[in-house]
Order: C-alpha cells, then sequence, then structure tokens
C-alpha cells in the first residue's frame, strides 16, 4: 500500500485512456488508494483527437461511479486544463498544462511524437530547439498567469523525447534560463505534481526533470505525486520508490487530496 494513497491526475475512455471510468476505480481501490481523480483533457477545438468526446456522458459515468465506490474511495471531478482549452463551469480542482507551442494562431503539439516535434523544430523554429523550449517555457508562465491551476502539470513536458539529449542540452544556460523563469513565474506555494506518466511508459525520468526540484522547491512549490495514468496499470506506479529519490533532492513532504481537502503528508 503507497505511503500517498491517492492520484488526481486520471485519463480514462472519455479521452485519450486506454480504461473505463470503472475499471480505472477499481485499480485505485486494489493499490490501497483513498482518492482518485479524474482529469479528463480539457476541449481543444483545434485539436479534438485526444481531449473530451461527450462531457455529458462522462459526468453521467463519473456520478454512477462516484456513488457505486463511495465506501470504498473519493473520486473527485478534475480537469487537466490546456492553456488553450475550454475551462469547465464547474470542477473540484484544475491541472494546468502546456501541449501547445502556439505559432503565428497555428498550435503544434509538443508530445505527439520525436519525429513530430523534431519536424516542428526545424520548420517552425528554424532547427532552434532552444527556441522551441523557450517559447514552451513562456507558455508556461502565462498558464500561471492567466489560468492560475490549483496544480501545475508536467512542469517540463518539452522534454519528453529528450532523455537521451538529442534535442538540446538541460544543462545549457539557455535552457536553464527559460526554465527558471517560467519557474519565476509559479505563485509563492504552488502545486507542482511530480508526474510519473514517462517513467511508466520507460521513456525516461519523471517530471519535472531532478535537477528542476530543488530550484522550484527553492522558490517556495510544493509538490504533489501524479500517475498521469492513461491505463490501469499506471495508478500509483513507483510512488514508493518516488518518494526515497524525492527525500534524496531535499523533498521532506508531499501535498495530496485527501477526499477533497489538501492535506499535506511528510514522506
Amino acid at each position: 500500500m503507497p505511503l500517498i494513497k491517492s492520484n488526481v491526475h486520471t485519463h480514462t475512455t472519455f479521452c485519450d485512456g486506454k480504461d473505463s471510468m470503472e475499471d480505472m476505480t477499481r485499480a485505485a481501490v486494489a493499490v490501497g488508494m483513498d482518492t482518485l481523480g479524474f482529469s479528463f483533457h480539457s476541449f481543444t477545438p483545434f485539436d479534438p483527437t485526444y481531449c473530451i468526446r461527450d462531457y455529458y456522458a462522462y459526468i453521467c459515468e463519473l456520478k454512477r461511479v462516484r456513488a457505486a465506490y463511495a465506501d470504498k474511495i473519493c473520486v473527485l471531478d478534475g480537469v487537466e486544463l490546456d492553456l488553450y482549452g475550454e475551462r469547465p463551469s464547474v470542477c473540484d480542482y484544475v491541472i494546468g498544462s502546456v501541449h501547445y507551442l502556439k505559432e503565428e494562431g497555428h498550435y503544434y503539439p509538443v508530445d505527439l511524437s520525436a519525429r513530430g516535434l523534431r519536424k516542428i523544430i526545424g520548420q517552425i523554429f528554424r532547427g532552434d530547439a532552444f527556441a522551441a523550449a523557450e517559447r514552451y517555457f513562456e507558455e508556461v508562465g502565462e498558464l500561471a498567469e492567466k489560468i492560475r491551476p490549483d496544480i501545475y502539470g508536467h512542469f517540463d513536458l518539452i522534454t519528453r523525447f529528450n532523455a537521451d539529449g538529442s534535442f538540446f542540452d538541460e544543462g545549457a544556460p539557455r535552457y536553464k534560463k527559460a526554465a527558471l523563469a517560467a519557474a519565476g513565474r509559479l505563485p509563492d506555494g504552488a502545486v507542482v505534481e511530480i508526474n510519473l506518466g514517462r517513467l511508466f511508459k520507460g521513456e525516461g525520468g519523471m517530471y519535472p526533470s531532478e535537477w528542476l526540484i530543488p530550484e522550484l522547491r527553492a522558490r517556495g512549490c510544493r509538490f504533489m505525486l501524479s500517475s498521469d495514468a492513461h491505463c490501469v496499470q499506471a495508478i500509483g506506479y513507483a510512488f514508493d520508490e518516488t518518494c526515497e529519490k524525492l527525500k534524496k533532492l531535499g523533498v521532506r513532504s508531499l501535498v495530496r487530496y485527501k477526499g477533497k481537502e489538501l492535506v499535506e503528508t511528510e514522506i
């Protein structure tokens, strides 16, 4: 049973997840969670391929599952709101995320594929990967100031395909300057998720990258563990191992939802 017993970054077949809401709830109960939050991708009119498909059906199913499992787990209604997405009128919490780079009225996804990102860098940013990273972190800053989400999702998603450093050097002054400028625009006490979605897929480590975590902590950020689960196997994946790693990076506690309440847990 994991030390951290909640996950509120969860996707289902109502957007780009692989498993149903009920199957994800059962999986969360099975691994010892007391709180599960569903966070459909907000509707993005320029790219309907991965976002919410039927909001009414989603809400009906969420209410049914919430009632059916009320004696086992608290089910929350959240949203992963893209910087350019449409915000629902009511929800328990908002995860704010950047998935696209905007250029001259067009939107380019940063996490679709390594090949796709390389094409974007080549054609839109004239081969300058640092320029793409700078644009990404500028949008993270915009997210902080325009949306002010409850949780900041995968802070450095631009690194998704950069595990081998083939796109850019994260230690380079230009990259670090852009990332730290975005960190500086987050409000004091901002909750930044420690996102394990990439780790689960075997594509690299967690978001944010390890060098960024002490920097964010020094700027007053708090941290929340997140599966970013798109299938039942991902819920709670490597939570305890990640807690041990975070302690070595100077993190002494995490925040999490216990029901609708945000609580702090020592690790």
